[in-house]
């Protein structure tokens, strides 16, 4: 089945250029974008290389157009309303992270995906790295053990980004316009990987947040975390604006017979060693063939799922589950003890 588009955007919205290309994957039969201001249609146009219907609204989008896999990328604290269009609509829905400010909302919104048997996926492209299906593969395969130990986990940025007036102006540096700082908008996503690579979920969460760099936002430029996993084990995340430019990223696993490091900006971004029966001998490399666009392989598996010919990348109820901690860890933070992941 080909599969139509619809785009729910705004110009502040976040990875705009990216979501403008879905309409060059394949099996992908038409685009439409809603957008209230009137003047992204023609750069989605010239991104997806074809054609592009233009709606003032997402109502008028979803009802006029019909498509049948919805993508949203505005200022958070508007998303939920258009999430909840989109999927009332019958659309399944591929969300820009943090896409809400608070968890209610996002829980809302995951209810009517539930009825309406629609998939809200919230953004996590790092889970479509090949590196980080591998890992997947070698933890399930069991040769880190019957149990994973420990995590030590990193996902760092430049600080030379917040030093930007117009940043300090922007839905980035507030809490009441996109729910929170560096732990919400990238630490996330390791939070979600943990979750993918282990099969286990976050059960407890402790940490601080801090304003590091001393620039004039509201929201933190670092967070430091530590949880508790439903299995037992343990695992930390220190995710900041650290860097004058570039990122430094980290997710190394301890398990009951070997570990595993993923290190998506490094060659080879997979390192491992088993000492399980029947686990090749010594540290093993995995190596890419090739450059990947991480957001070009999320928006083809999203297309995929639309079409009906494979599982979605990550389900409603995954993507509530990296917001709850995510959340979980604010309210740790605000309250000074560690706080049950919802």
């Amino acid at each position: 089945m080909a599969v139509r588009i619809g785009l729910i955007v705004e110009p502040t919205g976040d990875h705009l250029s990216h979501y403008f290309r879905s309409g060059r994957c394949e099996g992908v039969a038409a685009v439409a974008v809603a957008d209230g201001s009137g003047t992204l249609a023609s750069a989605a146009a010239k991104a997806a290389g074809r054609e592009v219907a233009a709606f003032p609204n997402a109502v008028s989008m979803m009802r006029e157009f019909q498509p049948q896999l919805a993508i949203v990328s505005m200022e958070p604290h508007r998303m939920p309303g258009a999430i909840s269009i989109a999927l009332d609509g019958g659309a399944h829905v591929v969300a820009e992270k943090p896409a809400c400010v608070d968890l209610a909302s996002f829980q809302r919104c995951a209810e009517i995906a539930g009825r309406r048997k629609r998939q809200l996926m919230l953004a996590m492209a790092t889970r479509l790295d090949p590196a980080a299906i591998e890992a997947r593969r070698i933890i399930e395969r069991g040769w880190l053990g019957s149990r994973i130990y420990g995590a030590q986990m990193h996902w760092v940025a430049d600080q030379t980004r917040l030093k930007n007036p117009a940043y300090h102006r922007s839905w980035k540096s507030s809490k009441s316009l996109g729910g929170g700082g560096k732990l919400i908008f990238h630490g996330i996503h390791y939070i979600d990987l943990l979750h993918y690579l282990t099969g286990d979920r976050v059960e407890r969460v402790s940490g601080f947040t801090a304003n590091v760099g001393g620039q004039p936002i509201e929201v933190e430029d670092a967070a430091a975390i530590s949880m508790r996993l439903r299995r037992g084990g343990l695992a930390t995340l220190n995710t900041g604006y650290y860097l004058d430019r570039g990122y430094s990223n980290l997710i190394a696993l301890w398990g009951s017979a070997g570990w595993l490091r993923f290190e998506p900006r490094k060659d080879p971004p997979l390192t491992w060693l088993s000492n399980a029966a029947g686990a090749p001998a010594g540290v093993q490399q995995y190596r890419l063939s090739g450059k990947h666009d991480m957001y070009e392989l999320m928006l083809q598996a999203s297309v995929d799922f639309a079409s009906g010919s494979v599982p979605p990348f990550i389900q409603t109820d995954e993507s509530a589950d990296a917001l709850s901690v995510v959340f979980a860890g604010y309210e740790a933070v605000a309250h000074g003890a560690e706080r049950r992941v919802r």
